[in-house]
């Protein structure tokens, strides 16, 4: 974890939480990046090292939500 964090950092990502689960998936990570093309980089970075694989969701906040469904 802390060499995924100061990884991720380096692409300028932000691991906000990380969680340990059970089932489908081992961990869930919550991150913040500055835009989807950083997150990009940042996971095909941590990808190309080996050992993990990911599957990403993209999560709008209320506003955006909101704004989206406004936009209907």
């Amino acid at each position: 974890m802390d060499a995924a964090r100061k990884g991720f950092a380096a692409d300028g990502v932000k691991i906000l939480h990380f969680y340990m689960t059970t089932g489908t998936h081992d961990m869930v990570i919550i991150s913040e990046a500055p835009n989807d093309e950083a997150m990009a980089k940042a996971l095909l970075t941590q990808i190309s090292k080996g050992g993990i694989t990911t599957q990403t969701s993209r999560a709008f906040t209320e506003d955006e939500y909101r704004a989206i469904l406004g936009s209907l």
